[in-house]
C-alpha cells in the first residue's frame, strides 16, 4: 500500500502540493487508514463514520474532503466542528442546508460544487456518474448560477470545484475529456468573480479483476495527462 501511495505521489511530481486523498469507502479498515496516514495521504470521506475513523487513524483535518450525497445536518455540524479541507457539495439545496448549519454554529464551511460535465466514463453503466442523465452533481450549464447563490449565502466560503465521472475507469480518454471540460468551467466561474483555489479531480484508476480484462493506465501515464491538462490552472489539485 505504501509503495502504491509513493508511486502515485511520484507520478504527480511537478504539481504544486497536490493532495492525494484515499477514498475511505474503498477500505475503511483502521489499520489500512493508519498505514496510509503515516504515508501522508489525505482522505475522501462520505459519512461521519468515515470522518471519525480517519481522524482516529491520524489524518489531519486539513487533509480531509467530505464528499457524498445525502449529508445530514448532524454530519455537517460534526465535520465543521472537527475541521476539514472542503465539503464537496452536490446541489444548491445542500449548500443552503450547510449554510444554515454553519451560520447557527458561528462557523464558515469551505465548499466546492460537484459539476456534472456530461462525459461518458466508458465503464459499467451502474457506476458511471458524470453524464447528464445521472443524478450526481450540478449540470455544467447551471454552474454559474450555483456559484453565484452560494457566494451570497452566509457561513460558506466558496473555494473549490470538483468532478467525479465514475469508478473502474481503464482508459484515460474519458478522464481527460472531463478534466478539459472542468477547466473550461473553472475559467467561466473565475471570470464571474469567484476565487477558486481547489480542484478535486475525483476518482482514481481502475484495476484489472481478471486475466482477460483491460489493463488500466499506469499512474505515470495518469500523472502526465493531469499535468498537461491542468497546466496554467493555478490551483491546488486533489
Amino acid at each position: 500500500m505504501v509503495r502504491h501511495a509513493n508511486v502515485m505521489r511520484e507520478s504527480l511530481r511537478g504539481l504544486e502540493d497536490p493532495l492525494i486523498a484515499f477514498a475511505v469507502k474503498a477500505n475503511p479498515n483502521a489499520a489500512v487508514l493508519a498505514t496510509l496516514a503515516r504515508a501522508d495521504l489525505g482522505a475522501d470521506v462520505v459519512s461521519i463514520g468515515e470522518y471519525r475513523r480517519v481522524r482516529e487513524a491520524g489524518i489531519s483535518a486539513d487533509r480531509i474532503v467530505f464528499s457524498g450525497v445525502g449529508k445530514t445536518e448532524a454530519e455537517m455540524a460534526e465535520a465543521l466542528k472537527g475541521g476539514l479541507l472542503q465539503f464537496n457539495v452536490e446541489s444548491v439545496e445542500e449548500a443552503r442546508t450547510l449554510s444554515a448549519v454553519a451560520s447557527a454554529m458561528g462557523h464558515v464551511a469551505p465548499i466546492g460544487f460537484r459539476i456534472n460535465p456530461d462525459v461518458e466514463a466508458g465503464t459499467h453503466a451502474k457506476i458511471t456518474t458524470g453524464t447528464v442523465d445521472n443524478k450526481f452533481g450540478i449540470r455544467a450549464d447551471q454552474a454559474l448560477a450555483a456559484y453565484a447563490e452560494a457566494s451570497a449565502l452566509p457561513g460558506l466560503k466558496v473555494i473549490g470545484i470538483t468532478v467525479h465521472i465514475g469508478s473502474q475507469l481503464t482508459s484515460l480518454a474519458p478522464l481527460e475529456k472531463a478534466f478539459v471540460r472542468l477547466g473550461e468551467i473553472l475559467k467561466t466561474v473565475r471570470d464571474s468573480g469567484r476565487d477558486i483555489r481547489l480542484v478535486d479531480l475525483g476518482g482514481g484508476l481502475g484495476v484489472s479483476y481478471g486475466r482477460n480484462q483491460p489493463q488500466p493506465p499506469s499512474p505515470q501515464e495518469y500523472g502526465e495527462m493531469v499535468r498537461r491538462v491542468t497546466e496554467g490552472w493555478d490551483v491546488r489539485l486533489i
